[in-house]
């Protein structure tokens, strides 16, 4: 993939366009069934954790969950956070884990879904929020678990394609 360019940013928009239509087209089809869609703003920011140096992969995290919060129209900023806290546990994972692949892909989605759900019962306890239950975290992040573990593979090809090639698991992150 080119590094500089309109061939770079035609990628990366077509990328956030197919981002946008596939989450909607799974939301439905996993609203239908009662079951929690895979994830794709949650596996795009664990790809960023992977290809940016540690401050600015934090940076773009927040920023694709504030653009998930934005389009859902929820409470502003939670996705946002949400996101920022799981890529802090996929840098971890990144850091200490130097295996790169079967493993290490499955400890970052489980951390990332881990992180993710982490920020937003800390952030709905500090705001005194009703908005995470126990019948809300039994129901959803069973299925949310295995649909993103599952929805993985297919979903690194498109951001390989948008985003670029994932480097080692130690390059960028002095």
């Amino acid at each position: 993939m080119p590094q500089r360019g309109p061939a770079r940013v035609f990628r990366a928009v077509v990328y956030a366009a197919l981002l946008i239509a596939a989450q909607g087209l799974l939301s439905r089809l996993a609203d239908s069934a009662g079951l929690a869609a895979p994830d794709l703003f949650l596996l795009t920011a664990v790809a960023l954790a992977w290809r940016m140096a540690p401050a600015w992969a934090l940076v773009a995290a927040y920023g694709v969950g504030l653009g998930q919060d934005l389009l859902g129209g929820g409470v502003l900023g939670l996705h946002a956070a949400g996101l920022a806290g799981a890529v802090l546990l996929v840098l971890l994972i990144r850091r200490y884990v130097a295996d790169s692949g079967p493993l290490q892909v499955v400890l970052s989605v489980v951390g990332a879904v881990a992180g993710e759900w982490l920020t937003f019962g800390l952030l709905a306890y500090w705001l005194r929020s009703n908005l995470i239950t126990v019948n809300l975290l039994l129901t959803t992040i069973p299925s949310l678990l295995i649909g993103t573990l599952l929805a993985y593979p297919l979903w690194e090809w498109a951001v390989r394609w948008g985003i670029g090639p994932r480097p080692g698991p130690q390059e960028k992150l002095a």
